[in-house]
């Protein structure tokens, strides 16, 4: 677990590259950044995208944002968007945050608008607005049911349009690069696989969230917890990674992915049913099916407990169809292509794993505990979402502080010089077991070691948790990092099962040191709030390990 870099290297052996403001990561927070870090045209910005630009959680994204942008019309306020999320936020959340994160974020979308982000508007040319989960107003712009895609799109568009931001695709971030204490830029594989250090005045992390590390999950393939892992080598300080939020409708049919069905359907009118069609969501809250996702998900394992089935239905029948072919349209269409018409029959769901809510500690401009480094979006924990995430807060947090981290990060990096080489790193393995394990992989069957790890989590570490599955995870977990972490291994899929390993632990490790149950983390075996022990934010780093 001590391990410093994945990558053995010489540094005078490696291409470098220097650059003013490093972003790893491209969804809405790394490009909101970069485009705030940019302003200052004398700054060059450079972006590190894992796979294609556009290839983010952010671009999967169905619902929407959630801003206060008409009170006027709506009877919405500021403050009922913070008493709505702090009720979902079970007791922890950073309320001055909070509000930084609603105010801001009115000025933050209004600017989305102004880039070209094509919301849905009715005849009039006003803004469709509409209701999810736990919000007590309809305050929540959507662009059909691909509101991330074309957010997205209006990014990436005034990302490539500015002459001093540079992006590279297809370049995988290593670990990050430090001395004395302070990160100084990351050694990367780029684009064609050779390793390289990238040398920056600031980095910023985006890099998104680990829901890849189980197996039923809505997460792209590049959310595997890469920044979490790096940070974590690198010293800084994580918080709250026991709080993973599952999303409670994803489409579950034998040989599909886990596609998210966006909880603005049941905004609408969408009703869960068990199979024999009663309504059951009215047992578990007062909100029924407009409940928190938390409660929601936990009700639909047990309704599948009750009756046996491995799903519920979602039945959209209370929805108009020509409402449901203008909102949901690339549900619709993916939802005929597996034989099911959504306008005459209900949907196949069951939980996924949806949204890390821990991360990277921050501060309310992005920084944290390691000089020079910065974190943003759902590789951050600013604290805003507690210990549960209120729906279509997290494209909004991605926007408001991935914005405040680029204009912190330009400042800062306006202000000192660029770190040089000759000034480097020592980039030894940091593990007795590095040297017995240079070569990279042996016998070890990594698909094999990736599908049983995703299965461990989901069963031990998934919505439901207690101690004895948590310490049994956690002991598997050791084994199966003690090889892995050591190897000295060559490529992005090995090292991406690297970070994936390290992450798994760490988030079990939290999960089981936090003995209550709370907000998205709920122990069987402490099935109640201990606030008295429990209501406090919990942090994890390397030094916690040193010997």
């Amino acid at each position: 677990m001590n391990r410093r870099y994945l990558a053995d290297f010489e540094i005078s052996r490696i291409s470098h590259r220097f650059t003013d403001v490093l972003i790893i990561g491209s969804g809405i927070a790394g490009l909101s950044s970069a485009l705030s870090a940019a302003e200052n045209q004398d700054l060059e910005v450079l972006v590190l995208a894992k796979g294609d630009l556009e290839e983010s959680a952010t671009r999967w994204a169905q619902g929407g944002i959630a801003a206060v942008v008409l009170p006027e019309r709506t009877g919405d306020s500021l403050e009922a968007h913070i008493h709505d999320t702090i009720e979902v936020a079970a007791g922890l959340t950073d309320e001055e945050n909070l509000r930084i994160m609603v105010s801001e974020g009115v000025d933050r979308v209004k600017g989305l608008i102004e880039l070209g982000t094509g919301f849905d508007r009715h005849t009039d040319g006003g803004l469709q607005l509409t209701r999810e989960g736990a919000h007590s107003f309809a305050r929540i712009l959507h662009r059909g049911d691909t509101t991330g895609q074309e957010i997205a799109r209006s990014l990436v568009e005034a990302v490539l349009d500015r002459k001093n931001i540079l992006c590279r695709p297809g370049t995988f971030a290593i670990d990050l690069l430090d001395r004395e204490g302070a990160c100084i830029g990351a050694l990367v594989a780029n684009e064609t696989g050779e390793l390289e250090a990238v040398w920056a005045r600031q980095t910023i992390l985006a890099t998104g969230g680990a829901g890849r590390l189980y197996r039923e999950t809505t997460n792209p393939s590049v959310a595997t917890g890469d920044g979490l892992a790096m940070a974590f080598r690198a010293g800084a300080k994580i918080l709250d990674l026991e709080f993973i939020q599952f999303h409670p409708t994803t489409l579950y049919l034998a040989g599909a992915d886990r596609f998210l069905i966006t909880e603005a359907i049941r905004g609408e009118g969408g009703v869960l049913r068990t199979k024999s069609g009663e309504a059951f969501m009215e047992r578990f809250h007062p909100l029924a099916d407009l409940a928190p996702r938390d409660i929601v998900s936990r009700s639909i394992l047990e309704i599948m407990k009750e009756t046996g089935d491995n799903k519920v239905w979602l039945d959209l029948g209370a929805i108009a169809p020509e409402r449901i072919r203008e909102r949901f349209p690339r549900i619709l269409e993916l939802s005929r292509s597996f034989g099911i018409d959504i306008l005459s029959q209900p949907l196949p769901v069951r939980p996924s794993a949806h949204y890390s809510i821990g991360g990277i500690s921050t501060d309310s401009h992005g920084r944290t505990s390691v000089p020079g480094l910065l974190a943003a979006g759902e590789a951050a924990c600013t604290r805003v979402h507690g210990a549960n995430r209120l729906g279509s807060n997290s494209l909004l947090e991605g926007l408001v502080f991935g914005h405040r981290s680029g204009i912190v990060a330009a400042r800062a990096a306006a202000g000192i010089a660029r770190p040089e080489p000759s000034q480097a790193v020592d980039p030894g393995g940091g593990s007795p077991a590095a040297e017995a394990a240079k070569n990279p992989g042996g016998d070890l069957d990594l698909a094999d070691l990736l599908s049983s790890l995703k299965s461990l989590l989901w069963y031990k570490v998934g919505v439901e948790r207690n101690g004895e599955d948590l310490s049994n995870a956690l002991e598997q977990l050791s084994t199966w990092t003690a090889y892995p972490l050591a190897a000295d291994f060559r490529d992005v899929e090995s090292w991406t099962l690297q970070n994936m390993l390290q992450t798994s632990w760490l988030l079990t490790y939290c999960a089981l040191r936090r003995r209550e149950s709370r907000g998205v983390h709920f122990r069987a075996d402490h099935p109640e709030r201990d606030d008295v022990n429990f209501r406090r934010h919990m942090s994890i780093s390397r030094a916690d390990f040193s010997t």
